[in-house]
């Protein structure tokens, strides 16, 4: 079965950028039928009667389909949702308009990410590949009652291939890939029943890809990454009524070098201090190291007991991630300005649930939850003095001071929370499910970040160690650069959601939901002025939401509509540039809450199969989003009725396959997809398409075409693939960096990749 559920279109967005696609093909059968089986609300249902927004897509997709890489293309299939990466690193998640820009580790995504039901707050370690799996639930929408904390933009939920005892044929495989720029990729599954009442699974994926840019300063080929995860899991039953599933994975991800192009605005093509960056847009010119080293492990023990009737269900969980690393943070061989991060988070959740018999006239699920966190992080830059480093002599302009910077905080979060959720079923067509959750959460800050003084302007910054000047520095510290803080705050949350349901036959359901979610409140941890280290209030989102679900001509056609508004409060945003309530006007970036904002909706998907072995599908997204009162803290601008970030009016994505049977001789599979998106911008502001038009994305589409065979018996598949093959320019994202005081004339932009083609074999056994 490929792509299951409401089955949204195959093609990347600017977010992403898989090895392979799905085409429609790869739709099971069960996906036309609607007898797709989800956990969206925590219990086993046909995805066609949940009266929800939820997407899913199915194991074969990632596996036949060559998705999965990072965890963000996921969003790829969804309307109306994107999660913009660079690499396999951390997404930027948005659904419906919904997410967060800010990239602290300490901030966590209004849109939930669960591995296993394991809530993982840290956005960086979200972005692991997804290999050997069952399926991938998104929901849509705020779903603060049954699925913790945080989640007011939805919530995507990653099931791994379980262990069985009941083994298939094609349950264990091997997946060999190579494509463009010697990207080799291996991954598979194994499963084993180890005794009558215990059952193993050992899964991995492996990726070994070199760079895509050329460094005109280094020499090097930029871009590399290597990228492997590995997941054990052990499923016991002792007793027909307990069952127990012990998992653990680890995962080790390292880039090197470089994937920032800068680009000036100015006729003259100077982007500072003399310096002219290349127009080809896959050349990149850096001099200070950049690369990360990343390692994160985790596992979870979950529990299910049968007790007369009820269902009790334990889920532990436990994750650590770690990070390090330098980078040239002015994107140019000038030694301007270099940074260094040595970051850790480590979180344990609990979670516990007692539910009902599903069939019961009224059925419920209630719980408790416990989560805690903490974070350490150590963020360093510098300027080193001129002649120490390699770097290009600046020819125009004055030389900057020598400079050195620390920043150093030490974070910790706990939250608990009792949770309900209940339906009642007045008769056979008519239902109401309501739910509740009360959260209480506090968070601690401890902060301190170090700035090198000046005297009369001249640096007193020195090192005695060039190659670690992170942690040499032997200078002063002293201005407005350097400060402290010691925050606390507590919340209290009650979110709340209630959803009539009108099922008027097994095949046409109309439901409305209304549903109340907050986003826990934080702290600003990448402040470089006092006035910056701030509170933000947490965010509240108020969603209306009208849907009808149906399947038709015996399944054959699948149509979902979907219509919702949103009333927001408190928007947690991010402000980037200078402000006139900084010091000298610097540039700082705020993050700070908007007090009110809307967005207006809708998402149409079909999928239909109107002849045989043909299949069809298609998907629209339609948004509109404003900021109703935005004030930039400090002194800044009224940006009143600017558009969210990410959140493109149109996205519309298409797909077509046809099968051609060979008799005895196996089957042929041809497949095409495209993706359609709508301007779109990175930042709050500026929204400027002519003056500042790289910190956009004006509409593009991307295309891709892939051809398979399988073998008679089903054992091996052998597929070739071209991705992006209409060859389109995109930016993934961008970073604000002109600053006409500072002589700086342009922005820096990471593009995604051109056209790439390639070709993979898997073996089932």
């Amino acid at each position: 079965m490929g792509l299951i559920g409401s089955v949204p279109a195959r093609a990347q967005n600017a977010a992403t950028a898989p090895a392979t696609q799905l085409a429609a093909a790869d739709i099971g059968d069960a996906a036309t039928g609607g007898e797709i089986v989800v956990t969206a609300q925590r219990r086993e249902q046909r995805l066609q009667d949940v009266p929800t927004a939820v997407t899913a897509l199915s194991g074969s997709m990632f596996n036949e389909g060559g998705v999965g890489r990072s965890a963000s293309e996921v969003l790829t299939y969804v309307p109306n949702a994107s999660a913009g990466t660079q690499q396999h690193g951390r997404p930027r998640w948005w659904i419906r308009g919904v997410g967060a820009g800010q990239q602290q580790l300490d901030l966590s995504n209004p849109v939930g990410f669960y591995l296993d039901d394991i809530y993982i707050s840290n956005a960086s370690a979200t972005g692991l590949p997804l290999f050997d799996l069952e399926r991938v639930e998104v929901l849509r929408g705020p779903q603060g009652t049954l699925w913790g904390k945080n989640t007011t933009g939805g919530a995507i939920n990653v099931i791994s291939r379980r262990p069985t005892f009941t083994p298939r044929d094609d349950d264990n495989y091997i997946k060999l890939d190579y494509g463009s720029y010697d990207d080799k990729t291996v991954q598979g599954g194994v499963g084993t029943v180890l005794a009558p009442w215990l059952a193993g699974r050992l899964s991995f994926h492996v990726e070994d890809r070199g760079g895509r840019f050329d460094n005109l300063f280094t020499g090097d080929n930029d871009n590399k990454i290597f990228d492997s995860h590995f997941r054990a899991q052990l499923l016991a039953r002792p007793s027909d009524t307990l069952e127990i599933l012990l998992s653990a994975h680890y995962r080790r991800y390292r880039t090197d070098g470089t994937y920032w192009t800068s680009a000036s605005y100015a006729s003259t093509g100077i982007f500072r201090n003399g310096f002219a960056p290349s127009t080809d847009k896959d050349d990149v010119e850096t001099n200070a190291p950049d690369f990360s080293r990343t390692h994160q492990y985790g596992g979870s023990l979950h529990i299910n007991w049968n007790v007369g009737g009820l269902t009790l269900t334990s889920i532990t969980g436990y994750e650590r991630y770690g990070v390090r690393g330098p980078n040239d943070s002015d994107y140019t061989p000038l030694e301007i300005s270099r940074g260094y991060t040595d970051a850790r988070s480590k979180q344990w959740t609990q979670e516990l649930r007692l539910s009902s018999p599903q069939n019961d006239r009224f059925n419920w699920i209630a719980g408790l939850y416990y989560f805690n966190e903490r974070i350490d992080s150590s963020n360093f830059s510098a300027r080193l003095p001129n002649g120490t480093v390699p770097a290009r002599p600046i020819t125009a302009g004055t030389s900057p001071a020598n400079a050195y910077s620390a920043t150093l905080y030490d974070h910790k979060a706990e939250s608990g929370a009792v949770f309900g959720s209940g339906t009642y079923d007045f008769n056979d067509a008519l239902h109401l499910t309501v739910g509740a959750r009360f959260t209480r959460e506090t968070k601690k800050l401890n902060f301190d970040r170090l700035a090198s003084t000046t005297v009369a302007g001249a640096s007193t910054a020195s090192w005695s160690n060039f190659v670690h000047w992170w942690d040499s520095y032997t200078g002063t510290f002293g201005g407005p650069g350097t400060f402290s803080g010691d925050l606390r705050k507590t919340w209290d949350a009650f979110t709340y959601d209630a959803t009539p349901t009108w099922k008027i036959d097994r095949n046409n359901l109309v439901y409305f939901k209304f549903s109340h979610g907050v986003k826990s409140g934080g702290f600003n941890t990448a402040p470089t002025l006092r006035i910056a280290l701030q509170t933000v209030r947490p965010e509240k989102l108020n969603a209306f939401e009208f849907g009808y679900k149906s399947t038709w001509f015996d399944g054959a056609l699948t149509f979902n509509a979907t219509a919702f508004h949103y009333d927001y409060k408190d928007v947690q945003i991010n402000v980037v540039g200078p402000n006139p309530g900084a010091v000298g006007g610097a540039t700082i970036s705020y993050l700070q809450n908007a007090s009110k904002a809307h967005t207006d909706g809708g998402e149409i998907e079909l999928d239909a199969r109107p002849i045989e072995n043909l299949h069809l599908n298609a998907a629209l997204g339609l948004l509109y989003t404003e900021y109703d009162s935005l004030q930039v803290v400090n002194g800044g601008a009224n940006l009143s009725g600017a558009q969210f970030v990410r959140a493109p009016h149109v996205t519309l994505n298409g797909g077509a396959s046809y099968t051609i049977p060979l008799r005895n001789e196996g089957r042929i599979e041809v497949a095409a997809d495209a993706r359609y998106t709508s301007l779109q911008y990175y930042y709050i502001t500026p929204q400027d398409t002519r003056n500042r038009y790289l910190l956009d994305q004006p509409g593009y589409t991307l295309a891709n075409a892939r051809i398979s065979y399988t073998a008679p018996d089903d054992r091996w598949t052998a597929v070739a693939y071209v991705n992006n093959f209409l060859n389109t320019d995109y930016r993934n994202h961008s970073l604000p960096i002109a600053n006409a005081a500072a002589g700086i004339t342009g922005d820096v932009t990471n593009y995604g990749d051109p056209r790439t083609y390639g070709g993979s074999f898997i073996f089932r056994f």
